[in-house]
């Protein structure tokens, strides 16, 4: 049904991950990180509706994040940078989120996150560098 997340095989703790992601109109996933399974990690949000608690770009359940002017259906070049309690978003080269109280500083998965029926979002040309 395409829901559900994909996730690396490696673990990371202080990291660049680089990538393109599309996704249809108002999808919404996300990208999470130091993820140990289950509920405990933290997620980048991905939900292009500029008037949600948490759109594009924001740090689900701790900082909202001045909303990226993407697109439906068009890609856009994300970048999350993630070293010790610090957290970084840049969309399309604009940064939308910092964040300096990260607690969770364990290494941990990559996911990629889908989950809304009826919806999708795509990613290519995925990089990760170890920081």
């Amino acid at each position: 049904d395409g829901l559900g997340n994909r996730s690396t095989y490696e673990r990371y703790k202080d990291f660049e991950l680089q990538m393109y992601a599309r996704g249809s109109r108002h999808h919404n996933g996300g990208i999470q990180f130091r993820a140990q399974g289950g509920a405990d990690h933290y997620e980048i949000q991905m939900h292009d509706v500029e008037e949600a608690h948490y759109p594009t770009g924001s740090l689900y359940h701790f900082k909202r994040a001045r909303y990226p002017r993407i697109e439906a259906e068009k890609w856009a070049l994300y970048q999350l940078i993630v070293e010790g309690p610090n957290c970084l978003v840049r969309i399309d080269g604009e940064t939308v989120l910092e964040y300096d109280k990260l607690e969770k500083l364990k290494d941990g998965f990559l996911e990629l996150q889908a989950h809304q029926n009826g919806r999708w979002i795509e990613y290519k040309e995925i990089r990760v560098r170890r920081i």
